[in-house]
């Protein structure tokens, strides 16, 4: 057992950075397009004004598309994590600050686990 802990896993780095940039695109995008269309009254234009409820959706098709052709321009990368994780501290925010779930509940522990996935691109040297 003590053998396997100790092995090096570096050579999965770019598989599973891969994978987490896919995961990252496929839900944003999703979610971004599963906002349209913009209705007031309805969704998020109940807690956010409607220019901000705009720009959420912006962020996160953006955000999910520039992850996907970051894989061949890395500013781009940076980019659409820098999007997603604005979005994501102000989903953590609106659930704990506002609405008021409890810190542990999936509801933050999901925005946030997000945002540190948005973190590792965002701080990756490659």
């Amino acid at each position: 057992m003590i053998k396997l802990l100790d092995s090096d896993c570096s050579h999965y780095k770019g598989p599973v950075m891969i994978l987490m940039r896919l995961f990252l695109a496929f839900i944003f995008i999703k979610a971004g397009m599963g906002k349209l269309p913009i209705v007031a009254g309805e969704g998020l234009t109940n807690a956010l004004p409607l220019f901000l409820v705009y720009l959420v959706v912006l962020f996160e098709i953006l955000g999910g598309l520039f992850m996907l052709v970051g894989i061949k321009y890395e500013a781009l990368t940076r980019l659409g994590a820098l999007m997603i994780g604005v979005v994501m501290i102000g989903a953590a925010y609106m659930h704990y600050g506002v609405w008021g779930d409890p810190f542990g509940s999936k509801n933050v522990m999901y925005p946030i686990s997000l945002l540190l996935i948005t973190l590792v691109f965002i701080t990756d040297d490659n």
